[in-house]
């Protein structure tokens, strides 16, 4: 439990780095590409579907830690591109590799991705800062420590993890959602808007949950969060 706490607690203070830039950067090109697969280590993610912008995927990194001053801010001794990115026919698929244990200063990798709407994406990583803006089809995670957001729509959304931190906000309701929240310690925010009917339910050895929305049972969205330690807010 207190790795959990201080998990949730490290993960809130975290800031989302600036895309990756310079020669050593990798991006790829997006068309035709439906879903989008990342597995590894910890890593920084945002994911967005706008029609307004390309569709491409970029992969940085940067130092941090108490050497970090001593190397060059980006790339430094090559740590992104250990990392690979590459694409299977209409997957992207990313694998986030861990940092030499010989290194003094941890490697951070930021992925930043802009692909089409109703695209689905799976992660599965150690630790994890997920921002994910737009429609998307199905949004699966699992992750020991992970921050996650989503501001649009997804069908199906199914997070695990042993400390999470959800905030959930659906730009619209299509009475098609599934949303699982699985792990030992939670903190999830949901927002369906006012009026929406949904059902929910909330297994836990001890929680707080703060709901405006009644419990109307057979409608969607679907809500089912199972924890040890749970706090849910629904709006």
């Amino acid at each position: 439990m207190k790795f959990a706490i201080l998990a949730l607690l490290s993960f809130g203070s975290v800031a989302l780095a600036s895309p990756a830039t310079g020669e050593a950067g990798k991006t790829l090109d997006l068309d035709g590409v439906s879903a989008i697969v990342i597995s590894g280590e910890a890593s920084s993610v945002r994911i967005t579907t706008l029609a307004s912008a390309p569709y491409q995927a970029t992969i940085g990194s940067r130092r941090h830690g108490w050497f970090s001053r001593w190397y060059s801010s980006w790339f430094a001794n090559d740590c992104s591109l250990v990392s690979d990115m590459k694409l299977e026919a209409s997957t992207l698929r990313i694998y986030v590799s861990p940092s030499s244990w010989m290194d003094p200063s941890d490697c951070r990798v930021d992925i930043n991705a802009n692909i089409k709407p109703e695209s689905s994406v799976s992660i599965n990583q150690a630790a994890l800062q997920a921002r994910m803006a737009g429609n998307f089809s199905t949004i699966a995670i699992t992750s020991k420590a992970a921050d996650i957001s989503l501001d649009g729509h997804a069908s199906i959304v199914e997070l695990k993890g042993d400390a999470l931190k959800a905030n959930l906000a659906f730009g619209s309701v299509r009475h098609d959602e599934n949303i699982a929240i699985t792990g030992k310690a939670l903190d999830a925010t949901l927002a369906f808007g006012q009026g929406v009917a949904i059902s929910y339910s909330v297994t836990a050895a001890a929680s707080f949950v703060d709901s405006s929305l009644p419990n109307t049972v057979g409608v969607k969205p679907l809500v089912a969060i199972n924890g040890d330690f749970v706090r849910a807010t629904i709006r």
